[in-house]
């Protein structure tokens, strides 16, 4: 599928500068959905769960809830490779279905209401928990994607991490906007903030400032399997 609306044109434009292929390169397939599946990869490549969680030799669980996209893209990411000696099993969770164990789960598109619901009910639970959704961390997630200046960037509670049980490498936590925030309650949030969750979020171009992670290569990677 081409390059066919502008917006789509110029996320192809700053893909290929940032990536440096050619113009016969199929920028076309290199989407911010592309981009959250590599995002997901390194996230389990540079996390260590406990012991009693994952041990050793035993296949990371990724499950992803409500974006059957980024669930591909993830899945084809980690096709034959592993992680620290380890295989990782993506699996897309149907929207209403019940949550299978996972060591990182991906939401996105789901109810604000579940979205508490599901992070209340890990808070003590060593799974690494990934969103787009607006507060996500502030509701005691671990990692949130957000958009800042056209720039996908992406934040880590490093409360929520410790509190999981979660080892997160110095190298991702360089790339991340780190806080250290105790989870605010469905209860607390103003109306204001509820509508403004539910206003549509213009989609931008994402790049990477500083690449300490080797984002490209693992893209490249992706591109040649």
């Amino acid at each position: 599928m081409a390059c066919a609306s502008f917006r789509r044109r110029a996320l192809c434009g700053v893909l290929l500068v940032l990536f440096g292929w050619g113009a016969r390169a199929d920028a076309q397939d290199v989407t911010e959905v592309t981009l959250k599946g590599a995002f997901l990869f390194n996230f389990t490549r540079f996390t260590e769960w406990p012991a009693d969680s994952l041990p050793a030799q035993s296949t990371v669980s990724a499950c992803v809830l409500g974006d059957r996209a980024v669930g591909d893209a993830f899945a084809r990411q980690v096709k034959g490779k592993q992680v620290g000696g380890r295989t990782v099993s993506v699996t897309i969770v149907d929207a209403n279905a019940a949550l299978p164990v996972c060591h990182l789960l991906y939401l996105s598109g789901v109810p604000r209401a579940r979205v508490g619901e599901i992070v209340s009910s890990l808070r003590e639970s060593p799974v690494l928990t990934v969103s787009d959704a607006d507060e996500f961390t502030k509701r005691g997630g671990v990692i949130q994607f957000f958009v800042e200046s056209g720039k996908m960037r992406f934040r880590i509670n490093a409360r929520s991490a410790k509190r999981a049980r979660l080892l997160l490498s110095s190298r991702l936590l360089a790339l991340a906007d780190v806080v250290d925030e105790e989870p605010t309650s469905v209860a607390s949030l103003s109306l204001t903030d509820v509508l403004a969750s539910a206003v549509p979020r213009l989609v931008m171009a994402p790049s990477f400032d500083r690449l300490a992670i080797d984002w490209t290569r693992q893209l490249t990677i992706w591109k040649q399997n």
